[in-house]
């Protein structure tokens, strides 16, 4: 009778901390798509256009690196090297200053690598699978504010290329360059 009890007790609280998990799990999952700065899922981002940056001046830099090889670490080196490049093109800029924390940007630029087997066909000039290279930048603004009060990210430039020929640190800067050189023409206009 004592050994079924003890058995009860352990399957009750074994089933509430997994259940304690799973609400943390969902609670982490739903706090990260309420930010407007991150972009979770491509599909139900708004779309908006270069225009809706006219008068945005703070901005938001984030550099992500995926590595589709198992058991490596991520190259914090590179990631680093990415960043670094990625603000100093964005520095050479006047009209726009770079903002340490998410919630102070008025818009974000969100630059991912991956690194790996599967991520495509290897047109490097070093032809090394090692050194297959995809990368993407995408810039967003606050969307339209949801029930609870969080925004929904809106993409007004994005551009990528499945498998750059040169170092992704370099593929970075010519892509923040393209971005950074058709916002200037868009701010000339006006």
């Amino acid at each position: 009778m004592c050994n079924s009890n003890i058995a009860r007790f352990r399957l009750v609280v074994s089933r509430t901390l997994m259940a304690l998990l799973l609400l943390a799990a969902a609670q982490t999952y739903t706090a990260q798509s309420r930010n407007w700065w991150i972009l979770s899922d491509r599909d139900n981002a708004q779309r908006g256009d270069l225009d809706e940056l006219l008068g945005r001046k703070k901005v938001y830099v984030n550099v992500t690196i995926f590595d589709t090889r198992q058991n490596l670490l991520i190259n914090t080196t590179e990631r680093n090297d990415i960043l670094q490049t990625v603000r100093e093109a964005i520095s050479s800029q006047k009209d726009i200053k770079m903002v340490t924390y998410p919630e102070e940007a008025e818009f974000a630029v969100l630059v991912r690598t991956a690194t790996g087997e599967g991520v495509g066909p290897n047109f490097s000039l070093l032809l090394d699978s090692e050194a297959e290279v995809a990368i993407e930048v995408v810039v967003l603004i606050p969307g339209t504010r949801r029930r609870d009060g969080s925004r929904v990210p809106r993409i007004v430039w994005d551009a990528s290329s499945p498998n750059v020929q040169t170092e992704s640190v370099s593929a970075a800067r010519f892509i923040v360059d393209g971005f950074l050189w058709e916002l200037k023409k868009v701010r000339e206009k006006r």
